[in-house]
């Protein structure tokens, strides 16, 4: 059993915070939300902030970890930090127009898909890619894996964030996840 928490805050390996004062912010909530009450969570899910420094990065490939795909080892240690994606965000509908939040909104279907499909890309290579514990992941049974990416939402309309088919985007998320699997998977890396 995993208790998770879920922060509104970047992984910390897969997007770099160029202003070292954020950075250190959200190093301190990520320490402070696993050492609180005698370790209550196993790992925190990171789900990136919909605000102005974000708006048009995705989440990247460690330079540590490029390259390193049939190495035997790193020093990097697997965080206990699982990945979060959304597709987009627009919150809009629930906020005052000061308070509101859009992340995607105005950018074309296109651009949203291939932002998705780049963090997507990024978090599967990481999980799958950069550890060298695949003869661990081997032995183990796909219900005791530990790798998770959590992607929000499939149908979270009230906010803009939608696998689900429609007819902005037809199947195009759900054909990004397919795709990028099957392109992870062609790296020989263990999903």
């Amino acid at each position: 059993l995993y208790i998770t928490c879920g922060l509104s805050k970047p992984h910390l390996h897969l997007l770099d915070v160029e202003d070292k004062k954020i950075a250190r912010g959200f190093r301190q909530m990520y320490s402070r939300t696993l050492s609180m009450n005698n370790n209550l969570y196993d790992k925190v899910v990171s789900y990136p902030n919909p605000s102005e420094w974000l708006e048009n990065r995705t989440l990247e490939v460690p330079s540590w970890c490029k390259d390193k795909l049939n190495s035997a080892s790193t020093n990097e240690p697997r965080l206990k930090d699982n990945v979060g994606i959304i597709s987009s965000f627009d919150n809009t509908p629930r906020r005052n127009f000061e308070e509101a939040h859009l992340f995607g909104a105005n950018d074309k279907p296109e651009i949203i898909v291939e932002r998705f499909r780049k963090n997507l890309h990024a978090a599967l290579y990481y999980e799958s890619c950069c550890f060298p514990d695949k003869n661990d992941r081997l032995e183990k049974e796909r219900k005791n894996d530990d790798r998770f990416i959590i992607i929000n939402a499939m149908n979270e309309w009230a906010e803009g964030m939608a696998l689900e088919p429609s007819d902005v985007y037809g199947r195009k998320f759900l054909e990004a996840i397919r795709d990028t699997k099957a392109e992870i998977r062609q790296k020989n890396c263990l999903l």
